[in-house]
């Protein structure tokens, strides 16, 4: 009876989720004033957000729309992207890069990532660049929170970068565009529900856009897109940001405890910087195979991912030896939970996890 009494009171051990929205009370509050005040379509709220979007993080203007690949899109058309243009971006950059190229009739270039790195080398984007085309856009993608570096890659190229995991970062002029563009999915830093946000500090770039999408004077026989974002995705924008110091923060100290946890391994991470890092995933590269260290996680209930869902190249039915790197990153990487609502417990579970796997 009294082993009975033991296993009883015995506390079970909980599972990790992959990933997990920063949500709290305030975001569901104001979702619900949002509806208390009938507020269900794209207004006032929307456009309150993008205003302290582009105050918080030093730009003119900010247009918030419905998806990443609505904001790539009109990125695209404000710069005059079409049929016989190119548009190069890493092999693991956003799907909605990739898509909303291809909607506009532009080629695409797919540039390998770089050994040991998240973003492709300086070599690669210029071979991929030197293409004969009208106009030429390099996507420059902070892969996982993690900034690229790159000086400019040719003449007559204009940047899009993607902050999305750099959001609320210190990120020097040069590794954003004329366009710049953040995501806010679910799991992403800041989270709309679904949606993004363009900024930039061009006025003539942003009454390009602002015109392609809903909600702003049209003229006759133009063309725009209904890309809004609604009022109550606006309403956890608004909240998201204001605690966006410290999702940053938390993420940052996770981050670094992995690290100091796998430098006594002998798997990969590619993080380099702790100090600008932001940890939007955190993927290792584990020299077994795929299957075996999804069952070592699931036995421990920590939930993983791929770090890399679909590589664009398998997308585009490119050759796999073409991408090597991307591939190994695909084929032998793992992401493991870090967002701010896991507890000290559960960091230290998965801390000694990566010790654990040899």
């Amino acid at each position: 009876m009294a082993l009975a009494g033991v296993y009883r009171t015995e506390r079970k051990i909980q599972p990790i989720e992959a990933q997990r929205p920063s949500l709290s009370k305030d975001e569901l509050e104001s979702v619900l004033d949002c509806l208390i005040h009938d507020r269900l379509m794209s207004g006032s709220v929307a456009g309150r957000f993008e205003k302290s979007f582009a105050h918080a993080f030093g730009f003119k203007h900010a247009l918030s729309v419905n998806s990443q690949t609505a904001a790539y899109h009109l990125a695209y058309l404000a710069l005059g992207v079409g049929a016989g243009d190119l548009v190069a971006m890493s092999s693991i950059a956003p799907v909605g890069a990739y898509d909303a190229a291809r909607y506009t009739g532009a080629d695409v270039a797919l540039v390998d990532i770089e050994r040991g790195s998240f973003h492709p080398s300086q070599d690669a984007v210029q071979a991929a660049l030197s293409r004969e085309a009208g106009k030429k856009i390099y996507i420059l993608d902070h892969t996982f929170g993690a900034p690229a570096s790159l000086e400019f890659p040719g003449e007559n190229v204009q940047i899009i970068a993607d902050f999305t995991g750099l959001v609320g970062a210190e990120i020097q002029a040069s590794q954003f565009g004329a366009l710049s563009i953040c995501g806010m999915s679910q799991y992403d830093l800041m989270t709309t529900g679904n949606g993004a946000i363009i900024v930039t500090n061009d006025s003539k770039l942003f009454q390009k856009i602002d015109s392609l999408r809903y909600g702003s004077k049209r003229q006759e026989g133009s063309i725009a897109y209904d890309y809004r974002l609604e009022d109550f995705q606006a309403a956890i924008g608004l909240e998201q940001l204001t605690r966006l110091a410290v999702t940053l923060a938390r993420r940052r100290k996770i981050g670094v405890k992995y690290i100091e946890s796998l430098q006594r391994t002998q798997h990969e991470t590619y993080f380099k910087t702790p100090g600008t890092d932001c940890y939007l995933r955190f993927p290792i590269v584990v020299s077994r195979p795929h299957d075996e260290v999804i069952r070592y996680f699931n036995s421990l209930q920590i939930g993983v991912t791929r770090a890399v869902d679909l590589p664009l190249h398998h997308l585009a039915g490119l050759p796999r030896l073409e991408y090597p790197n991307a591939e190994r990153l695909y084929q032998k990487s793992v992401s493991v939970p870090v967002y701010p609502a896991l507890s000290a417990n559960n960091v230290e579970r998965i801390a000694q996890s990566l010790r654990g796997l040899l």
